[in-house]
């Protein structure tokens, strides 16, 4: 997995590790793009699991929870669970107002991720 503009990307006991690079993800075109990374992670057959690394950012527009909901619904099919990790506590409030925390399990960081996704 090379030449990722939106993420940073690790594997780690067969579990994608991909961490944001912008600290606001709210243009159209890096939504866009950034969604086909995630969803290019998902292809890769060794990543049976996916957590998502919010610690850089502060600001997550409603289009990209739209793509991590896809994206969700994709692993999910495929037998995959997500975790979200790290979020500051202004993307935080956001997966709360909308009750999305309820749709993604939210973990400290990712060591506490991994290790609920080995249960």
């Amino acid at each position: 997995m090379e030449n990722l503009e939106c993420l940073d990307f690790k594997n780690v006991q067969n579990v994608a590790i991909v961490k944001f690079k912008d600290p606001k993800v709210m243009d159209p075109a890096r939504i866009e793009k950034m969604g086909e990374e995630l969803l290019a992670v998902l292809e890769d057959d060794s990543n049976e699991n996916l957590v998502v690394n919010f610690e850089n950012v502060n600001f997550f527009s409603s289009a990209a929870i739209n793509k991590l909901i896809v994206l969700e619904k994709h692993m999910r099919a495929r037998g995959g669970e997500i975790r979200l990790t790290n979020l500051q506590p202004e993307v935080r409030d956001l997966f709360s107002y909308t009750h999305l925390d309820q749709v993604f399990q939210i973990r400290t960081d990712d060591a506490e991720a991994l290790e609920s996704l080995q249960d």
